[in-house]
């Protein structure tokens, strides 16, 4: 590389020689330089061009005369722009006059030394030295120009590839080849059909045609070497001339250069014969022939490609643009008709760049012209492609000010052509066009808007357009909103509102779930109103296009929705139930849709409340409320499993209310057996129904109907809920009296045939007993003898009752002092059972309310005190006696069920209690409320009441010292307190309740 501050031409010279600047042996070397170039340079740069291989074909004939090898001449770019220009020439003989050599000459051209289009004829004429003599110094001087003439020879193109036998069709090919190397990587080698001493000579000539044939920025670049024995890349080379026959077939080396082999052969290898008839080598070919100049067409495109992206002027489709744009210019009017888009699109391309107009209004008058002369044609009645409507779109977007209205103008006359010839290809990528621009859209919409006819004519068949566009309600919803929003004349049009109506109806009949649609209209015309800023109404709101939409899509649900074809869900979804004039909306409704507005009203007003009226279809037509409750009836089911009761009553509902109630009990019961799931959803309903006035009578209880319905549903279905205990204390045990006393007849109503027997035996007192005695005795008999109660023999197991022993008499200590209350302790029957059981009995219910003990302390038979915070307490009242007792009535015996009493928990909530009014002690709460067994155990001894036969039988004592008994019968408040733990009592123990003492008493037999 040069050092030289200055922009002198450097020289290098390089042979074989004594010595050399670089080597002080013999051989080859660089013999003389100038100041300016460095080693480096010298060495990386200059050496490896240095070289020089003889053509086979004169070394083979052994010819000695110089001047018959061809001298390689080489130019190369070097990155730093520099140019090396040189030539290599064949010596015979050396220094020592025994071998052959080379010498090469090379010229160091700076960058920036005032380089022109013109320096290759310079180039190529430049003299070099053919010898030097080391002794005369190594250094060379520093040159301000190239030796040579400053005349150069003409060169004639067509004169040139005669006399080297090349067609247009080869020379357009060499050049293509040449502007691609220069720009890319793949060489071109090239050996012409000619003598190996001429190759040089030739190169050179067809070089001068190349040149000439070059743009500017190609001229720049090239790279070549005037001759080489055979085919090798180098650096910075692009044409390289090689000795002809040296480009052999399957030569790998060159398989994917440009080869032309232009011997006797022909062969040309990589080139793409499409490229070559484009319209630059055409021209450029056809003037050079024909002895014209291209220079002012170089100009021209220099200039036309200024302010262009980077390597614009190293792209041949710039070229083949340009030249067809020079020749439009130059007069030659019908290319442009030939090619308009191709023209248009190459003029708004190099027009585009940033200052393009001052510097190419050449260009903008040609283009301006080009407009004028299609604006015309539209006028005429002429469709334009979508490629010019393209174009004049892409120069509005550079030049808008200047083009605004007269594009606009003739946009809409294309499109009037479009929709007159009917032709919707070109209508749609016409206003395709104008979407893209959004400057170039206002304007165009501003102006149509602007004109009634115009709006007519053009404006609503493109929104049809766009309309049937839409997919579906939403997609259409967005177009109204945004072209009436955009421009205020655009949602007053009355014709704007027709469309957008008929095209919202046309969309509701394609949806599959209409409500849902409709709803979803409402919610978004309702945000519409909200989007309005500073309490303004929207320009939607205005022209009344949101009411319009609304009333239109409720209408549609009218018209075109049946109840029976909705669910409950969706009515309930139905947005003109919220319209504040809905009374009044209805009545000026015709006769059709006003009945089925009705019908959907009373629908809505059924399912949109948790607990509508039974009489909420009051107001419709007998034939109306028939259909209103026909389609409801299949959605109760449904309703049913989600525990919405009261939404069934509406379906049973009799408008006359004569009779036993408003409601068809008999229907509703029988549909609710048909529809649960299992009983437990009746016996919700049941319950749920208690707290209803339209199952009730004035004076309280159920409606006659109502009781006759249930008991049947009892005796059919329902059985188990009043029998089975688990069922009985969770749904009806809770019951208020009033629904209790109901459950308890039912109860009885449903009660075994043997249950109901016992029960009319224990009615007919003493000698009923002993007909029971008899036939228990009787049945134990036939037990016995193995007549009955084998388990072969008996298809289920029956449980006879117990014989029942008669009372004996048994005089009682009488006791002077009664205390008001009493605890007795009750046997456990299961040795394996933990738990202890005492009875607490009361002469008043005030005693008992106050019991609720938190604290138990039990001396038990082993004389330790134990104490108890958890327990279990279950209320067993004798109902009978204390009702006896409160009407000054004596205690006689009793007879019958004992009912069953509520549980409470005492103490805390731990191992053994159980928390909740309905819990109950561990084993069968029911017996114990009806029997206190006795047996011997732990040293107490309490009576025995059997609760089958209904016969009180007192324990009998033989000892006189027997302890004081005290009758149950006159303690009927009782509750039985549970321990769950196992403890063993004696007649000695004591229960202390919270401080106060209670001793163990033993007790007569009662219920």
């Amino acid at each position: 590389m040069s050092n030289s501050t200055s922009h002198l031409i450097q020289q290098q010279m390089y042979t074989r020689e004594r010595r050399g600047i670089f080597r002080s042996t013999e051989g080859f070397d660089t013999v003389a330089n100038s100041k300016g170039l460095d080693t480096t340079f010298i060495k990386k740069v200059l050496h490896p061009l240095c070289v020089y291989d003889a053509p086979a074909a004169l070394t083979a004939r052994g010819e000695k005369q110089e001047s018959v090898y061809p001298e390689a001449m080489h130019l190369v770019r070097t990155e730093s722009g520099d140019v090396v220009l040189g030539r290599s020439i064949y010596k015979a003989a050396d220094f020592t006059g025994l071998r052959s050599a080379f010498f090469t000459h090379n010229y160091v051209i700076p960058g920036g030394h005032g380089e022109s289009p013109s320096d290759y004829k310079q180039w190529l004429n430049t003299s070099f030295v053919d010898t030097y003599d080391i002794e005369q110094g190594t250094e060379l001087p520093e040159l301000e120009r190239l030796p040579g003439g400053s005349v150069f020879p003409s060169v004639d193109p067509s004169a040139v590839l005669s006399q080297l036998q090349l067609g247009e069709e080869v020379f357009k090919q060499i050049l293509y080849a040449v502007m691609m190397s220069a720009t890319g990587r793949k060489k071109v080698y090239i050996a012409l059909n000619v003598p190996s001493e001429a190759v040089a000579s030739s190169a050179k000539l067809l070089l001068g045609v190349l040149y000439t044939a070059l743009p500017y920025a190609f001229r720049n670049r090239l790279g070549f070497l005037t001759y080489a024995k055979e085919p090798h890349s180098r650096k910075g080379i692009h044409l390289m001339f090689v000795e002809p026959f040296s480009l052999r077939p399957g030569d790998r080396n060159v398989e994917k250069d440009f080869v032309f082999d232009l011997t006797n052969s022909g062969r040309i290898l990589n080139v793409d014969a499409e490229q070559v008839r484009q319209p630059y080598f055409d021209w450029i070919t056809r003037t050079l022939l024909n002895g014209g100049t291209p220079d002012d067409f170089f100009k021209f495109a220099e200039q036309m490609l200024t302010g262009m992206e980077a390597g614009r002027d190293l792209t041949l489709s710039s070229y083949h643009e340009l030249i067809t744009l020079y020749r439009i210019e130059q007069g030659e009017r019908a290319l442009y008709n030939e090619r308009r888009i191709s023209v248009l699109r190459s003029l708004t391309d190099y027009l585009s760049s940033p200052d393009a107009l001052p510097r190419k209004m050449l260009l903008n008058d040609l283009f301006l012209s080009f407009f004028d002369h299609e604006f015309d044609r539209v006028k005429d009645g002429y469709i334009p492609d979508v490629g010019l409507v393209d174009c004049f779109k892409d120069y509005y977007k550079v030049h808008a000010r200047s083009s605004e209205n007269r594009l606009v103008e003739y946009l809409i006359r294309s499109l009037n052509n479009a929709y007159t010839a009917r032709n919707t290809e070109a209508v749609t990528f016409i206003y395709h066009t104008i979407e893209e621009n959004p400057s170039l859209g206002k304007a165009y919409f501003t102006k149509v808007l602007g004109n009634p006819a115009l709006t007519k004519m053009l404006f609503i068949p493109y929104m049809d357009s766009q309309m049937k566009r839409t997919p579906d309600v939403k997609g259409l919803l967005a177009v109204v909103h945004e072209w009436g929003s955009r421009y205020i004349e655009v949602s007053a049009n009355a014709d704007f509102q027709l469309l957008a109506e008929s095209a919202l109806m046309g969309r509701l009949r394609a949806e599959r779930k209409p409500v849902e649609a409709v709803a979803a209209i409402h919610q978004r015309l309702q945000q519409w109103e909200s989007s309005s800023t500073g309490g303004q109404l929207s320009p939607l709101e205005q022209s009344g296009l949101t009411e319009r939409l609304q009333e239109a899509s409720d209408r549609y649900l009218l018209t075109e929705v049946e109840l029976k074809e909705i669910s409950p869900d969706q009515v309930v979804q139905i947005p003109f139930f919220t319209r504040p004039d809905l009374v009044q909306w209805v009545g000026k409704l015709p006769a059709p849709l006003k009945g089925q507005a009705v019908r959907l009203i009373a629908a809505y007003d059924w399912f949109s409340t948790e607990n509508p009226e039974p009489s909420v279809l009051d107001g419709l037509e007998p034939g109306e409320v028939e259909k209103v409750q026909d389609w409801a009836y299949s959605w109760l089911p449904q309703q049913l499993a989600e525990g919405h009761f009261a939404r069934l009553l509406p379906a049973f509902y009799r408008s006359d209310g004569t009779g036993e109630g408003i409601l068809d009990f008999a229907r509703l019961v029988s549909s609710i057996r048909k529809w649960a799931k299992d009983n437990d959803t009746m016996y919700r309903f049941i319950r749920w129904s208690e707290g209803h006035a339209e199952f009730a009578t004035p004076r309280g209880g159920f409606e006659p109907a109502y009781r006759r319905a249930l008991l049947l549903f009892f005796q059919k279905e329902g059985r188990e809920g009043l029998h089975k205990k688990t069922l009985w204390r969770e749904y009806f045990e809770p019951a208020k009296p009033v629904f209790k006393n109901f459950y308890l007849t039912a109860k009885r109503e449903t009660d075994t045939s043997l249950a109901k027997t016992l029960r009319r035996f224990r009615k007919g007192g003493v000698i009923s007993g002993i007909v029971l005695v008899v036939i228990a005795g009787t049945l134990g008999g036939l037990k016995a003898a193995g007549v009955i109660g084998s388990d072969a023999a008996a298809p289920a197991p029956f449980t006879t009752p117990k014989p029942v022993q008669q009372p004996v008499v048994k005089p009682t200590v009488p006791v002077k002092e009664e205390p008001t209350a009493i605890v007795t302790h009750v046997p456990n029957t299961k040795a394996t059972t933990k738990m202890v059981k005492l009875l607490f009995a009361f002469q008043n219910s005030t005693e008992q309310a106050t019991f609720k003990p938190k604290k138990l302390v039990i001396v038990g038979a082993d004389q330790q005190e134990h104490l108890y915070e958890n327990f279990t307490l279950v209320e067993q009242n004798d109902k009978e006696a204390a009702s006896k007792a409160n009407t000054g009535q004596s205690g006689d015996t009793k007879t019958g069920s004992a009912s069953p009493g509520s549980a409470t928990t005492g103490g805390t909530a731990g191992s053994g209690s159980t928390a909740g009014g309905g819990s109950t002690s561990r084993g069968n709460s029911a017996d114990q409320a009806e029997t206190v067994t006795g047996e011997s155990g732990a040293g107490t001894t309490s009576g025995t009441t059997t609760a089958a036969s209904g016969t009180a039988t007192d324990g009998t004592g033989t000892d006189a010292d027997a302890p004081t008994e005290y009758d149950l019968k006159q303690y009927p408040y009782r509750t039985l307190l549970t321990i769950w733990q196992r403890l063993e009592l004696d007649d000695a123990s004591t229960v202390t309740v919270d401080g106060k003492e209670y001793p163990l008493v033993q007790v007569k037999t009662a219920d």
